[in-house]
C-alpha cells in the first residue's frame, strides 16, 4: 500500500540535511582564517631599517588645516549664503571640531599624484618584507597607507558632502594590492592592525574622512614617534564632542568606538577606563561620577573638508611649489627605505601646474567655514589669555619638536 506520508518525510529530511550542510559551510567560511593576511605577520625587534615619509608629510602639511583642541562650546546655528535659503555643511555641536583636509587640492591631475604615491607605498613590502621591520615601523606604515588610501578614495568621489551613503562600500573595496595580497581599508583595520596590536590607541591613527572621526595629522606617522602621535590624537578626540561627553550620567561616545569593539572586550568597563586615561579636567570628574552605561550614538558623517563638499575654485594652499619638494628626486625605483623617496610620483609636476591655475585666495570659502574659522580664532585667543592649569599625565604632551629618541610605547 502506498504511504503518502513517506515522500513528504523524505523531502523534509532532505531539506533538513541541505539546511544543515549549508549552515556548516557558512560557518566554515566565516571561521576559516584569512591565510593571505599571514603574509604580514612577524617582525624584527632590533631592525635598524626605517621608512621615509617626507613626501607624504609635505602633502599633508599643505592640505591639512589644524583646528586645535575642542573647548566643547556649542557650535551655534549655521546660516545660509547671501541671497539663498540653503544651508550646507554640518549643523551639530561637532561642526567646528576636527582637522580639515583641502580635498579640492586633489582634484584634476593632482588626483593621479596621490594615487601614484599610494601605489608606491603599496610596493614597499614587495621590495622589503614587512617582517624585516620592527613593530613600530610596521604600524606607521599601515597607518600611513590607510590614511592616504582614505584620502584618495574620497578624492575619487569628491565633491561630496556626506560619506554615510558610501559606508561600508568605500571601506570594503579591495582597492589595494600589497605584496600580491588584495586588501581593503577594513582588511588593514580589522584583519591586520587589531589582531597584531590589540591596543585601543591604534584606532586614533585611522582617519575616516569625516568630521566625527579621529583627526588626520598634518604630518605622516613615523616608527620612532608613532605611539606618541597616537596618544596626542587620543587626547584630542576623547576631550572633544566628537569623542565623548556625559549626559544624564550616561557616557555618550562616538560610534567609531563601537566599530572598534574588539579592542574593548568588556566594552562598558573598558571604555570608561580608557576614556579616564586620556580625559582632562573637568571632563575626567564627570566621567568618574557617571554611571557605567556607555552609548555609542555620536556621529557626524560630513566630509572633513574645507568647503562642506561644495566645489570651489579656491584652494587653501598658497604655495603650490611646496607640494613638489618631496618629489624632486623621483626616478625609476620606488625605494622608501632609509633614504630619499623615489618612484611613480615623479608625475607630481602636474600637481604644481594644476594648482597654479586656481584662485589662491580664501575669499570663496562658504559662510559656515568663515564662521568656523572665526570661532577657532576666538577659541585660540581665549586659550592664550586664560589661566594656566597644571595636570599630570603619564607621558609628555605632544609637540612637533619632540626628540627623535622618543619611544613612547603602547597603552598596554
Amino acid at each position: 500500500m502506498h504511504n503518502p506520508i513517506m515522500p513528504r518525510l523524505c523531502a523534509l529530511l532532505i531539506s533538513l540535511f541541505s539546511l544543515t550542510a549549508l549552515t556548516a559551510l557558512q560557518a566554515t567560511a566565516e571561521t576559516k582564517p584569512d591565510t593571505a593576511i599571514k603574509a604580514f605577520q612577524g617582525d624584527t625587534p632590533d631592525s635598524p631599517m626605517s621608512i621615509d615619509y617626507k613626501d607624504l608629510s609635505a602633502i599633508l602639511s599643505q592640505t591639512v588645516w589644524e583646528t586645535g583642541h575642542s573647548d566643547r562650546s556649542t557650535a551655534g546655528k549655521t546660516v545660509p549664503r547671501t541671497g539663498s535659503r540653503i544651508v550646507t555643511g554640518s549643523r551639530g555641536n561637532t561642526r567646528t571640531e576636527g582637522n580639515r583636509v583641502d580635498f579640492h587640492a586633489f582634484l584634476g591631475d593632482n588626483y593621479d599624484v596621490i594615487v601614484a604615491l599610494r601605489r608606491d607605498l603599496e610596493k614597499v613590502p614587495a621590495a622589503v618584507p614587512l617582517n624585516q621591520f620592527n613593530r613600530n615601523e610596521q604600524l606607521a606604515y599601515w597607518l600611513n597607507l590607510y590614511n592616504l588610501t582614505v584620502i584618495s578614495q574620497i578624492a575619487g568621489i569628491f565633491p561630496e558632502t556626506s560619506l554615510k551613503k558610501h559606508y561600508p562600500a568605500l571601506w570594503d573595496e579591495k582597492v589595494l594590492n600589497v605584496a600580491g595580497v588584495p586588501l581593503s581599508l577594513n582588511d588593514i583595520h580589522h584583519k591586520i592592525l587589531i589582531p597584531k596590536y590589540r591596543d585601543p590607541l591604534i584606532m586614533y591613527g585611522l582617519f575616516q574622512g569625516v568630521i566625527g572621526g579621529p583627526n588626520i595629522r598634518d604630518e605622516a606617522y613615523t616608527g620612532v614617534r608613532v605611539w606618541h602621535q597616537l596618544k596626542a590624537n587620543a587626547r584630542e578626540f576623547v576631550n572633544s564632542n566628537r569623542g565623548a561627553f556625559v549626559r544624564e550620567r550616561i557616557i555618550r561616545t562616538s560610534t567609531f568606538y563601537e566599530v572598534n569593539k574588539a579592542l574593548f572586550p568588556d566594552f562598558e568597563a573598558d571604555m570608561k577606563a580608557h576614556l579616564m586615561r586620556y580625559a582632562k579636567k573637568p571632563f575626567a570628574d564627570k566621567l568618574q561620577a557617571a554611571s557605567s552605561r556607555v552609548g555609542t550614538d555620536q556621529r557626524n558623517w560630513y566630509v572633513a573638508d574645507l568647503y562642506g563638499g561644495n566645489r570651489s575654485r579656491s584652494s587653501a594652499s598658497s604655495n603650490p611649489a611646496a607640494f613638489l619638494n618631496a618629489f624632486t628626486n623621483s626616478g625609476e625605483g620606488y625605494s622608501h627605505v632609509g633614504g630619499e623617496y623615489y618612484g611613480e610620483a615623479g608625475v607630481a609636476t602636474a600637481w604644481g601646474n594644476t594648482a597654479i591655475t586656481h584662485n589662491q585666495s580664501l575669499t570663496r570659502f562658504p559662510i559656515h567655514l568663515v564662521d568656523m574659522a572665526r570661532k577657532i580664532q576666538m577659541k585660540n585667543q581665549r586659550n592664550r589669555e586664560g589661566s594656566v592649569e597644571v595636570e599630570e599625565y603619564d607621558d609628555v604632551p605632544e609637540t612637533k619638536a619632540d626628540d627623535a629618541s622618543n619611544t613612547d610605547g603602547p597603552e598596554h
